[in-house]
């Protein structure tokens, strides 16, 4: 696979694109500005973005001159389509393992900890001094909206492996 460095402006999105990237483009812009520029966009052979969208806005907010480009010359333009569709759909499928990402999160923490994760879209939260009682790996622990009304006055006798709650 080649990839190139190509000018942003000679590169544009695909004006039917289905996916409404604005509610990523800060949090990629902020993972571009902490690890670089680490996955190209792909463009069409007339420079349409095939996948990398949000890539491309978000080098945009970040003022870049340039940007690492695949063309993928190899491609009809109905498997460009059908290629475009398929990047966006397989992303959305994958799910967390919630237990992994705590601990993945809280070696993090440890190991970086003026990292914020927050700014790539997870919902953190510091543990108070002193106190990890709220938070797992910097993700705050939320007891389930039914158990809620039950308060954190009562002796509890088990406890949730993957958010916490004790009941």
């Amino acid at each position: 696979m080649e990839i190139t460095e190509m000018p942003v402006e000679s590169i544009r999105p695909y004006e039917n694109n289905p996916r409404n990237n604005e509610p990523a483009i800060d949090k990629c812009a902020n993972s571009i500005r902490e690890f670089g520029w680490r996955q190209p966009i792909v463009v069409d052979a007339d420079g349409v973005i095939v996948c990398g969208h949000t890539r491309y806005y978000a080098a945009q907010k970040l003022g870049l001159a340039t940007v690492p480009v695949h063309v993928a010359r190899d491609l009809s333009p109905e498997k460009i389509a059908a290629y475009r569709l398929a990047d966006n759909k397989v992303a959305e499928l994958a799910t967390w393992d919630e237990e992994k990402l705590d601990a993945e999160l809280a070696k993090l923490g440890e190991a970086l900890p003026d990292l914020d994760m927050g700014a790539f879209g997870f919902e953190v939260k510091s543990p108070p001094p002193g106190s990890d009682s709220n938070t797992t790996g910097g993700v705050e622990k939320k007891p389930p909206e039914e158990f809620a009304e039950y308060g954190e006055d009562i002796p509890t006798a088990n406890k949730c492996p993957k958010c916490g709650y004790e009941w």
